[in-house]
């Protein structure tokens, strides 16, 4: 089941239900015996119990949602100790879990892959390779997946020439991928999954712009040509093989922020979003659900401070501001755990990460995160995590169901 199609369904069914305290003590709590005490009823025409029409009557109001996020909301971002960690300002840049236990982790900085094999409480670094800046990650299960490589950039350290590296055997041993078809790329930036067979990977920042497909789990690629519109080409969402958005900074002697849409499996595209800030650059996307999107600004010179949100599952955008952010914030992390809470972090150190409650419409200071923070995880409605200086962790204190 789709965590966010069935996340309200199944918070009513919850509400519905008697529970016990989440963990730590917070999260959402029914009286116990509720079901032995009630007085009976006669079953409905037709045929449903009774216990189905309080479910019926659940789903039908706001309560179930809210309980799930109050229990968000207790919860507090912990840093993971022992999790690879750079310092002076630097990020690492992805984090990506096939199952709940075995989880992946790339920092650019060290030219080194990490592995956890116990949820993320430890990790050691399962691939060092001098030159390369890994940027991104992605696996298909806990053996078989994918590391990109953002370079070479001249004038930095960065002097690998292979875009991407994949392995077979849960990190254990790692090749370059050579079966591309079509122009080569320089770099990657990240990759998606649409469905087990169907792979994305897009690149880079400081350009050029192409976006690799696969349909067959990574065996082979194809690579389109993508500098017409854009000169930097940062991040994807496809929802399905023939229908997506990929974001960056528009081609042109002036960068804006753009997005644009396919629904034919990139044979065309059309612009759908452009910011009004000049010299800005869309960086992370995050869709809590189908309808509902939000895509980070990074405002590289003097603002103003915003994001582009859809309600309509990409069609169409609009840009918001972020209120109290001052006169600019670099955006480039961004992660939502529901269609209204959600998180925005900041390329400058100096800034700080944000949280909104209300779907952007107001944003405040979050106390633990630190800046900068690249990319945000949500594995089920009870774990996330982010990577940037180091990892952090939340754990939600909710008791209503793993979906």
């Amino acid at each position: 089941m789709n965590l966010r199609t069935a996340l309200p369904l199944l918070l009513a069914v919850a509400a519905a239900c008697s529970s016990s305290n989440g963990q730590n003590g917070a999260g959402p709590s029914g009286d116990a015996g509720v079901a032995d005490t009630a007085p009976a009823m006669d079953a409905a025409p037709d045929g449903s119990s009774p216990a189905d029409a309080g479910i019926r009557e659940a789903e039908a109001g706001p309560d179930a949602a809210a309980l799930y996020a109050d229990a968000v909301l207790s919860a507090k971002w912990k840093a993971v100790a022992g999790a690879p960690t750079v310092t002076g300002g630097a990020k690492q840049d992805d984090i990506y879990f096939p199952s709940l236990s075995i989880g992946y982790a790339v920092s650019g900085p060290a030219s080194t892959v990490y592995k956890t094999i116990d949820g993320g409480v430890t990790w050691k670094g399962v691939f060092t390779h001098a030159g390369t800046y890994f940027r991104s990650v992605l696996f298909v299960d806990d053996a078989h997946g994918f590391v990109s490589n953002l370079g070479p950039i001249p004038g930095t350290g960065i002097t690998d020439t292979n875009v991407m590296y994949e392995t077979k055997d849960g990190g254990m041993s790692w090749t370059p991928v050579t079966s591309i078809t079509g122009p080569m790329p320089s770099g990657i930036c990240n990759q998606n999954e649409i469905d087990p067979s169907h792979l994305v990977a897009i690149g880079r920042v400081n350009g050029p712009s192409f976006l690799m497909t696969s349909s067959n789990a990574g065996a082979s690629w194809t690579s389109q040509d993508m500098n017409t519109p854009f000169q930097m080409l940062i991040d994807a969402h496809f929802f399905s093989t023939s229908e997506g958005v990929v974001v960056g900074g528009s081609a042109g002697s002036t960068m804006y922020c753009s997005i644009q849409r396919t629904t034919n499996g990139g044979g065309s595209w059309k612009q759908v979003f452009q910011s009004a800030t000049p010299n800005s650059l869309c960086w992370k996307i995050s869709f809590p659900s189908d309808q509902v999107g939000y895509v980070s600004v990074q405002d590289t010179s003097g603002g103003p401070p915003t994001f582009a949100k859809t309600i309509d599952g990409g069609k169409t955008w609009a840009e918001m501001p972020i209120a109290g952010a001052g006169a600019m914030y670099p955006g480039i992390g961004m992660g939502f755990i529901t269609e209204d809470i959600g998180w925005l972090s900041a390329d400058d150190p100096t800034a700080p990460t944000l949280r909104t409650t209300d779907g952007g419409k107001t944003w405040a200071k979050d106390a633990t995160l630190v800046s900068p923070i690249n990319r945000f995880r949500f594995l089920d409605p009870t774990t996330a995590f982010a990577i940037g200086a180091t990892i952090w962790r939340l754990d939600v204190p909710w008791t209503g169901g793993d979906f």
